[in-house]
C-alpha cells in the first residue's frame, strides 16, 4: 500500500509540475512599437518588439512556403501588418534596418527620413499578430520634443492617427 501511495504521489507531482508549467506560459499577447522623432540622424526610428513565440507562430502560418530566409520572412510580415499612410492615402515604406532577438523577445528596427515625414500627418496601422491572437494588444508610442503619447490597438481598432 506505501509502494502504491508513493507512486501516486509522484505522479500527481509531476502531473501538477506539468500544469504549472502550462499555466507559466503567457496568458497575454502584447507588442510594442515605438516610433522616435531623431533630430541628430534626422530620421524616425521605429521598433517594434514581440514575444518570440509568437512571432514564431505567425510566421509559421503566413510566410511564403518557398521563402527559405527567415529576415525576408520577417520583413514582409512586418510590410504587411504594419504602415503608414499619408493624408492622400500613399503609403510610406519605412527601411528595413534589422532585428535581434534574446530567449523572450524579438526586436525589430526600421526608420524613416524626417524629410519623408515631418510637419505631415499619418494613419498608422499596426496589426501585428492580430490575425493570430483575438485579444492582442499593442501599444504604439510616439516621442518626439521630449513628449511620448501613446496609443492602444487592438484587433478591429488597430489604426491610429498621428502627426508629427
Amino acid at each position: 500500500m506505501l509502494k502504491f501511495s508513493s507512486k501516486l504521489l509522484a505522479v500527481l507531482s509531476l502531473l501538477l509540475c506539468l500544469a504549472a508549467s502550462q499555466a507559466h506560459a503567457h496568458r497575454y499577447h502584447f507588442g510594442l512599437t515605438e516610433l522616435s522623432v531623431n533630430e541628430r540622424t534626422q530620421s524616425l526610428e521605429i521598433a517594434h518588439r514581440f514575444f518570440v513565440a509568437d512571432v514564431e507562430r505567425a510566421l509559421s502560418l503566413s510566410a511564403d512556403k518557398e521563402m527559405q530566409d527567415a529576415q525576408k520572412q520577417m520583413e514582409a510580415y512586418v510590410n504587411q501588418h504594419f504602415q503608414l499612410l499619408s493624408a492622400s492615402g500613399e503609403r510610406v515604406k519605412p527601411t528595413w534596418v534589422g532585428m535581434e532577438s534574446d530567449v523572450h523577445d524579438v526586436w525589430i528596427y526600421q526608420e524613416i527620413p524626417l524629410t519623408e515625414v515631418e510637419g505631415k500627418s499619418f494613419k498608422v496601422r499596426q496589426s501585428m499578430l492580430m490575425e493570430i491572437e483575438r485579444d492582442q494588444v499593442n501599444t504604439l508610442n510616439l516621442t518626439r520634443d521630449g513628449n511620448t503619447e501613446s496609443f492602444t490597438l487592438k484587433p478591429g481598432a488597430s489604426v491610429v492617427k498621428i502627426a508629427l
